[in-house]
């Protein structure tokens, strides 16, 4: 993909820009700007870059978190003796020569421009998307491939896909290309995992004739049923592992390219089976994304495991979130053994299979797809579900359902002493014209616990298997860092961005969303079944306290010196925004 001059997103990214470095106030971004009214009444944000350098943006203020929005006129570059306009990636360049810009690896441009490209790669299939989505708007592939125009709100990297130096154009979920899986035969006495009598991927993956051509195959290549078990690998991961064929690859055997058709979704390496409705595999795939490498390490399959058990034991406790809480079965996995230890295996050759639970008549749709805006300001999700010529106040009592039932979801859980990752991508709500019958939730590998909650409720936690000697996110010490996973990733990336996105289409202060999460939020306190203790100190914590936790991933991403399996993160500090306005203005 190579970069254009500029593209229908570019603003977009502009603005998811500004909101990362403002939000997370990354190198005290906010003490090096200013906003100047210009006679126009618009607003130039003065960032200062040096005692003779300062990059400006023109907009307009706003009240809220985001204090400023950007115009699509050009970033203006001010030097002592002349000013030079500059596009956002040249902007971005300009920021890293600040006097406080700390990283110096270039690091940041470098991961930009990526976005920049994939970006641009998303708008020119825009139209494609919308046709789909047209023409079949009960399927959730077509949601999957509407939340790519999207991808992580306020996030100016998210995009970043990093395909060392390879093409992926392929593999990306916008073209809708659908691609063969690629096959290797392990040694059955160097396989993780699920039990592999027979043959089981074959049978789930693949039809009759199907397994009789992959079949063929392996008695060509000499891979015996009997001693070998047939995985499916990503083509691109193949690929790479060919190129250095590590020792422990070599007992594996090549039985090539198919059978076995996919369609890449929002995840990238979660992959629609064709011919099998409702059946999701997951593929190791070396890609780094958002600062982490997307293999399948097995421990996070094994701990996946144990935390689906352990929300399906809250299911059966909890009345609501048994009639509205549905999980994805992710039990099914295997890989390659490539170290004695299971917390030190990296995962390069691995699969799990995801099955979706049967709802017939009902529309799953990715949370990650409502706020997604078409390039003519329109909101595809919620067009469908309430119509395009649907009144402003039926729009935002759905979005005061949505919240409804995010909140409550992860108040219940957070109850019985756990916190699902309730981002956009993880949560998929099940509709009925405009009723939510139902939440479904993928990836249970990053289920957070704490302890002292759970042996409270006489729920035992799960035993992860992770390195304790370093920190980790898992497992929890308190109460409040447990909560901070619903402030953050329910609410300030998944509930903010939908809220923002129709705020911007009625022309409204994001204020009137966040009096919306407020009143929900308060709802949702009275109805879950907390211990009196609990349920004050966590009203405390999200209607009174001045600050919220805010998870930082900016610095993190440029502090990393290598990338591993995690995606880099850390907390810090954002005004509460459940506050009055006055309080973040």
């Amino acid at each position: 993909m190579q970069i254009t001059p500029t593209h229908p997103y570019a603003l977009r990214l502009t603005q998811d820009l500004f909101d990362a470095l403002w939000l997370e106030n990354l190198y005290d971004f906010r003490t090096h700007c200013a906003f100047h009214l210009t006679a126009e009444d618009e607003t130039v944000l003065e960032i200062t870059l040096s005692p003779i350098r300062s990059l400006c943006w023109h907009g307009y203020q706003t009240t809220g978190l985001r204090p400023f929005r950007v115009s699509d006129r050009p970033a203006v570059l001010h030097a002592t003796t002349h000013t030079t306009d500059l596009n956002v990636i040249e902007a971005v360049e300009a920021l890293q020569t600040a006097d406080w810009w700390i990283d110096r690896t270039g690091r940041f441009v470098r991961f930009f421009r990526l976005a920049y490209d994939q970006t641009a790669f998303a708008a020119v299939h825009e139209d494609n998307i919308m046709s789909r989505l047209t023409a079949a708007p009960d399927d959730l592939l077509s949601w999957e491939a509407l939340s790519c125009l999207k991808d992580r709100p306020f996030h100016p990297l998210a995009r970043a896909k990093d395909w060392d130096e390879s093409d992926g154009t392929a593999y990306l979920p916008e073209t809708a290309t659908s691609f063969a899986l690629h096959w290797v035969a392990l040694p059955r006495d160097r396989v993780r995992g699920s039990a592999c009598s027979g043959q089981p991927l074959a049978d789930i993956l693949l039809d009759h004739a199907q397994q009789n051509a992959l079949a063929e195959k392996a008695r060509i290549c000499g891979a015996d049923s009997e001693v070998y078990l047939w995985l499916p690998v990503h083509p691109w991961q193949w690929e790479q592992l060919s190129r250095t064929v590590p020792s422990e690859f070599a007992a594996c055997i090549n039985l090539g390219s198919g059978p076995g058709t996919v369609l890449p979704t929002a995840s990238l390496r979660s992959l629609a089976i064709i011919g099998r409705p409702g059946i999701h595999v997951k593929l190791a795939l070396s890609v780094n994304a958002l600062g982490a490498m997307r293999t399948l390490p097995p421990r996070y399959l094994h701990n996946g495991m144990l935390a689906s058990v352990c929300l399906e034991t809250l299911r059966r406790r909890d009345d609501w979130l048994a009639a509205h809480l549905l999980l994805c079965e992710e039990n099914d996995w295997w890989a390659l053994r490539q170290d004695d230890v299971l917390q030190n295996e990296p995962g390069e050759l691995a699969c799990l299979i995801r099955r979706y639970p049967a709802l017939p008549n009902v529309t799953l749709i990715p949370m990650a797809a409502l706020p997604v805006v078409s390039a003519n300001g329109s909101l595809p999700a919620f067009d469908k579900l309430v119509g395009p010529a649907g009144h402003e106040d039926e729009v935002w009592n759905l979005f005061a359902d949505i919240a409804h039932a995010l909140l409550e979801l992860g108040l219940r859980c957070f109850a019985g002493g756990v916190m699902p990752e309730l981002h956009g991508q993880n949560v998929v709500l099940g509709f009925q014209g405009q009723r939510i019958v139902a939440l479904v939730l993928r990836d249970h590998d990053s289920l957070r616990i704490c302890s002292p909650l759970m042996q409270a409720q006489g729920l035992a936690a799960p035993d992860y298997v992770f390195d304790r000697s370093i920190p980790n996110t898992l497992e929890l010490n308190t109460p409040q860092q447990l909560l901070a996973y619903l402030q953050t990733l329910a609410i300030e990336v998944n509930l903010y961005a939908i809220l923002a996105a129709l705020a911007e289409r009625y022309d409204r202060e994001e204020t009137h969303g966040w009096r919306i999460v407020r009143t929900v939020m308060e709802d949702c306190l009275a109805r879950v079944p907390l211990t009196d203790e609990i349920a004050s100190q966590t009203k405390s914590l999200l209607l009174d306290e001045p600050s919220w936790p805010f998870k930082q991933v900016l610095g993190p991403l440029l502090n990393r010196p290598i990338f591993g399996t995690g995606m880099p993160s850390s907390m810090g500090k954002l005004a509460n925004p459940l506050l009055p306005i006055g309080a973040y203005a």
